[in-house]
């Protein structure tokens, strides 16, 4: 599967504050976007006042909230403006900065494929392109551990679905509810890696087998 790197206009696009489990929570949502999934609320949700394939991505950290404005393109997620939220509504001045790197982003991409060339050229215009890890400086542990969460909702899906056993009957195994297996499955980040290595058990996953998956 091709991933979508991220690109973000560097000097002006910065990475938040955020604390580790914040942090943590917001490469794992990154890294959903960068695999093609599409989220939704209450993580995500539509931004149309900036512009087509906008969207607003909404990180609560212990103190603060934070919203990081992204499109969807065919090969990138463009990371355009990262702010605390102190107010309802988004501010004239974010939504006009949006505006103006994606009207920047666009003069520059020349709707060339993100290949090597394409790379150098936005590089050279002041724009990064890299990973979740990248944006958020996450640690070699921390990114470890947002890759281990994205395998193992994948595979509980996958092993699921091979087992002809639907996200009620799992409920049922691991005494919780139907939407529960389905946040679990959707990757979405309150689930724990305790209950998804349990879920995976449940099924009859072998020590061996998931040793392999975490291998």
């Amino acid at each position: 599967m091709n991933e979508k790197p991220l690109v973000w206009l560097h000097g002006e696009v910065k990475t938040p504050p955020l604390s580790t489990a914040a942090r943590i929570e917001t490469g794992y949502l990154l890294r959903q976007l960068q695999m093609g999934l599409k989220l939704s609320l209450p993580h995500s949700r539509p931004m149309p006042s900036i512009g087509s394939r906008c969207h607003e991505l909404r990180v609560n950290d212990e103190y603060k909230t934070w919203r990081i404005i992204y499109r969807v393109d065919s090969d990138a997620i463009v990371i355009l403006e990262v702010f605390e939220k102190k107010s309802q509504k988004t501010s004239k001045g974010v939504i006009e900065n949006c505006k103006r790197r994606i009207r920047r982003f666009e003069t520059q991409h020349r709707n060339i494929n993100m290949n090597t060339t394409k790379k150098k050229r936005l590089e050279e215009k002041g724009w990064k392109i890299g990973s979740a890890e990248e944006f958020l400086n996450l640690s070699p542990e921390e990114a470890v551990y947002v890759e281990l969460k994205l395998l193992l909702s994948k595979n509980l899906h996958t092993t699921r679905r091979q087992k002809r056993i639907t996200q009620h009957q799992l409920a049922r195994l691991i005494k919780s509810s139907q939407s529960r297996v389905a946040k679990m499955e959707a990757g979405d980040p309150s689930v724990s890696l305790d209950l998804l290595v349990r879920s995976l058990l449940m099924l009859g996953t072998s020590r061996k087998t998931l040793a392999r998956m975490l291998a």
